[in-house]
């Protein structure tokens, strides 16, 4: 094995301690990853990052000072910066740096990249989600995204909370918010596969965190202000789209998705049981006596949970994930959203929520 692909199987190694790790597989298919994110030199330097947050005179500390310069370490974390490969946060002329989990994370920075590296990385990346990416995500059952209903389903009777309230996690943003192309949308189009439920390309969105700034930084996204954020999500309602914020109550992210595109939620739509995973505090019931039958909802839903019975709509619970799509657009207001018995809070925050996923790998692997 050269030196070069000695580093890259050091970094996966290191990559996979972080709450989402980086598995290796039978293929190698990981390391190609690696390769197209990574130079030799970055890669050693990652290796010396963590999962939170250093100053980057503390990372220096970790090398030889024979090997290199603190400035030519700056400019390869830089580089890797720019690639989407490692974070950064600045507080005035200070710089910090960490390491970027694959998913959420690394994955989804990538649609800077011109058409024709897009396409190998995608397919890359694909494989290695077949591989062993899945299974590392769904590992602890502590998913990252969560499923918030469309506001037009909501009616005061709910007594909605902030976290399920698509407004008010807008509204309660502090900082930046920035839209960018959906990484999944691109690459069918990139395939020649456009989606079929919406026209729709800057659904995804970046929200208060450090992430938020490196886009800005980097001409990833587009800032826009909350209003701007509120019509953009009022046009992807009307397209049916799902929302996925992070899974916290304060989320960094918000994804608007579809069930032909998105690969988290098409393999959601696969298992027997998508509510195991999916967390959401609601579910449809349509009232049987006022439902004529006409399938607007079966159409507008993206888990393939309503199906007609006896020419009556009917929902299957166990694939139903409350995102309310179906409830405004039907035509005899024959739908309703309700309220689970058992409510589900998300942790506070992101950092939260990936301190809860690392307790559980340890907990799973005593």
């Amino acid at each position: 094995m050269s030196e070069n692909s000695d580093i890259y199987r050091e970094l996966q190694k290191h990559l996979d301690t972080l709450p989402i790790g980086y598995p290796a597989t039978e293929s190698g298919v990981e390391i190609n990853l690696l390769k197209q994110l990574f130079t030799p030199e970055e890669a050693k330097a990652a290796t010396k990052l963590n999962f939170s947050f250093e100053l980057l005179e503390d990372i220096y500390e970790r090398f030889d000072s024979k090997e290199m310069s603190i400035n030519e370490l700056e400019q390869i974390l830089n580089n890797a910066v720019s690639k989407g490969a490692v974070i950064i946060k600045k507080e005035g002329d200070k710089k910090y740096y960490a390491n970027a989990m694959f998913m959420i994370g690394m994955y989804d920075i990538q649609t800077h990249r011109g058409n024709e590296t897009l396409v190998d990385f995608l397919q890359t990346s694909s494989q290695y989600f077949k591989e062993a990416m899945d299974a590392e995500m769904f590992s602890t059952g502590i998913n990252q995204f969560r499923i918030v209903p469309i506001e037009t389903s909501i009616t005061p009777e709910h007594h909605i909370t902030s976290y399920d309230d698509i407004r008010q996690i807008i509204e309660n943003t502090e900082g930046p918010i920035v839209v960018n192309d959906c990484v999944c949308r691109n690459k069918k189009d990139l395939y020649g596969e456009p989606c079929s439920h919406t026209d729709l390309r800057e659904t995804c969105f970046v929200l208060r965190d450090v992430f938020a700034q490196m886009y800005i930084d980097n001409g990833w996204g587009r800032q826009i202000s909350k209003e701007e954020a509120l019509e953009i999500l009022k046009k992807t309602e009307e397209d049916g789209l799902v929302y996925q914020p992070g899974n916290a109550q304060r989320p960094g992210s918000l994804c608007c998705c579809c069930g032909c595109c998105c690969g988290y939620l098409a393999d959601m739509k696969a298992l027997p049981k998508p509510t195991d995973f999916l967390k959401s505090n609601y579910y449809a019931e349509i009232d049987s006596d006022s439902c004529t039958g006409c399938s607007t909802c079966i159409d507008r839903c993206q888990m393939d949970a309503l199906t007609l019975v006896n020419d009556i709509s009917t929902v299957n619970l166990d694939k139903c994930i409350g995102c309310g799509a179906c409830v405004p657009t039907c035509p005899v207001e024959a739908i309703i959203l309700r309220k689970k018995e058992k409510e589900t809070t998300p942790p506070a925050d992101w950092d939260a929520l990936y301190e809860n996923i690392l307790n559980k790998k340890q907990e799973l692997r005593s």
